[in-house]
C-alpha cells in the first residue's frame, strides 16, 4: 500500500511515475545456445536449417549472424539462438526484462548497414534444428550494425516474452538473432563475440520487478476496465474518509474518494 501511495504522490507532483526497481535483480546467461545454418555446402537455402551448432562452440570462433544471397548456388544464412532457464527467478509476473548483448560489424566493404532482428520463440533448453524456424516467433526489437563497427552494447526490452513464460509455468524463454528477413541487400553480416567457456560474453537477460503503473489496481501491467470495477462502491464523496480497502482509489491523497479521483483515474486508462 505504501509503495502505491508513494507512486501516486509522485504523479501528482509531476515527477516520474515509476518506483525504483526491486533490489532483487536476476542476471541470467543462456543455458543453451548455438548457431543454425541454412544453405551453403550443407543443403538448399530454403528456410529450414541444415546444420546446428556448426562451429559456434569452438573457443576460437566469433559467431556470425549472416544472410547472403549474392550467389544463387551458394546462398547461406546463420542464425544464433539463446535459451534461458527462468527457474531461479522468484519474482511474480509481470516483470521487467532486458536482453543485453554486444554486436560488431563485418570488416568488409561494401557490406551495408545490417538490421539484426531479435525474436522470441518457444524454448526447450535443447539445441536442435527446430530452433531455426520454431513458431510462434514474436519480434522483440532490432539492432543496427554498420561495417567495421567495434563491439557495441545493445539492449532490447523482452518483458512481455519473459512475463508470459513465467505466467505459463514453463520457466523457459528463448531468443533468436537473425538478419532482417525482408532485407534486399545480397550480403549482410554482423558478429556476436561469445565463448562457451565465458558465460559473461553471452547475452545477459536481466529480470527485475516491474515498476508499478499508476491506476493499475490489480497489478497486471495495464490500466483497464478490471481496475475500474472497484471504484464505484468506493466513491464516498468529498471530505468523507474512505474505508481502508478503498484507500487505493484516493488518487489525489486528500483522504476521500470523489470526482477529482475519478478524473485522475480516467487519465490513466489506456485508450
Amino acid at each position: 500500500m505504501m509503495k502505491r501511495i508513494c507512486a501516486l504522490a509522485m504523479v501528482m507532483l509531476g515527477m516520474a511515475a515509476t518506483l525504483p526497481v526491486s533490489a532483487a535483480t536476476f542476471t541470467l546467461y543462456p543455458a543453451k545456445d548455438g548457431t543454425l545454418v541454412d544453405g551453403g555446402v550443407f543443403g538448399p537455402f530454403d528456410g529450414v536449417a541444415d546444420d546446428a551448432d556448426w562451429y559456434f562452440n569452438q573457443s576460437s570462433y566469433e559467431g556470425s549472424i549472416s544472410r547472403s544471397t549474392a550467389s544463387p548456388t551458394n546462398s547461406i544464412e546463420h542464425r544464433v539462438t539463446w535459451e534461458y532457464n527462468l527457474s531461479t527467478v522468484t519474482l511474480p509476473p509481470p516483470v521487467s526484462a532486458t536482453l543485453r548483448f554486444n554486436l560488431r560489424g563485418a570488416s568488409i566493404f561494401p557490406f551495408p548497414d545490417v538490421d539484426v532482428h531479435v525474436y522470441a520463440y518457444p524454448a526447450d533448453l535443447a539445441e536442435s534444428l527446430s530452433d531455426f524456424s520454431a513458431t510462434p516467433a514474436t519480434f522483440q526489437g532490432l539492432a543496427t550494425v554498420v561495417p567495421f563497427q567495434p563491439a557495441t552494447t545493445y539492449t532490447v526490452d523482452v518483458s512481455a516474452a519473459v512475463s508470459a513464460a513465467l505466467s505459463s509455468g514453463t520457466d523457459k524463454v528463448a531468443f533468436r538473432f537473425q538478419i532482417d528477413p525482408n532485407t534486399t541487400a545480397p550480403a549482410n553480416q554482423a558478429f556476436v563475440d561469445a565463448l562457451d567457456a565465458e558465460p559473461a560474453t553471452k547475452p545477459a537477460l536481466l529480470v527485475v520487478e516491474a515498476p508499478h503503473v499508476p491506476g493499475d489496481i490489480d497489478d497486471d501491467g495495464d490500466v483497464d476496465a478490471e481496475d475500474f470495477l472497484g471504484f464505484p462502491p468506493c466513491m464516498s464523496g468529498p471530505n468523507t474518509p474512505p474505508t481502508p480497502e478503498c484507500d487505493i482509489y484516493d488518487f489525489d491523497l486528500d483522504d476521500d474518494v470523489d470526482l477529482a479521483d475519478y478524473a485522475a483515474f480516467q487519465s490513466y486508462i489506456a485508450p
